[in-house]
């Protein structure tokens, strides 16, 4: 099953409203082309947001490539002391990310990995932020189908991710209550491709409970 893809400037916004400021591990356990898990290893090592963006004022006449170039250039990237994590089921996604990171510039910081949401584990280390943009039916997907997935992902984090927050962005309360976590108040709602999406969030879980086994291919930066 495809995703929406979720915009850099989106992904950023979403990123603080969990309060997220570059100091703790992030992990997404649907990460598509790794928009979430990118954005926050960048905003960790200080890199400046747009930086390979093209703005409509580089082709005006005055425009001064060279000076603009040098400003781009004079931030300096700071390896974080944290690390970050992606994973999905989708093993050409898992590629697409790792590719997006490398052309990002901090693919030696993340993790990636192709497996399911029900396998995933949290990393070793301080405790941080779950965040994901899960299919929602009115863009992927029939909706039906979707309750299951939603329902094993809040069952995953609930059992294993104790001490962790949780980003879920989605279009549809429904599937976002299905997941059985006790969110806060959604944000406001953001146009997204002409949907109203929110974020739903949640600031701990359960203790996990042992003997649980993980299968996963992992892959490094």
């Amino acid at each position: 099953m495809g995703k929406a893809p979720m915009r850099e400037t989106l992904a950023a916004l979403f990123l603080r409203q969990c309060g997220y400021r570059g100091d703790e591990p992030v992990l997404d356990p649907m990460c598509g082309s790794g928009t979430f898990v990118i954005e926050a290893a960048e905003i960790a090592a200080g890199l400046e947001p747009g930086r390979a963006r093209r703005f409509a004022f580089e082709d005006l006449a005055t425009f001064d490539a060279p000076r603009w170039a040098a400003m781009k250039s004079a931030t300096q990237a700071v390896a974080p002391a944290q690390r970050f994590f992606g994973s999905d089921r989708n093993a050409g996604a898992v590629r697409m990310a790792m590719d997006n990171a490398a052309r990002a510039g901090v693919a030696e910081w993340v993790t990636w990995a192709e497996q399911a949401v029900s396998d995933i584990r949290p990393p070793e280390g301080p405790p941080g932020l779950v965040i994901a943009n899960p299919p929602y039916g009115a863009r992927i997907g029939n909706r039906k189908l979707l309750f299951g997935l939603y329902g094993a992902l809040g069952k995953t984090l609930m059992e294993r991710f104790s001490g962790w927050r949780v980003g879920i962005v989605t279009s549809d309360g429904g599937l976002a209550k299905a997941t059985g976590l006790p969110f806060l108040p959604t944000t406001p709602p953001v146009a997204h491709g002409g949907l109203k999406i929110t974020l739903s969030m949640i600031s701990a879980h359960q203790e996990q409970p042992a003997g649980i086994a993980s299968s996963s291919k992992l892959y490094s930066g």
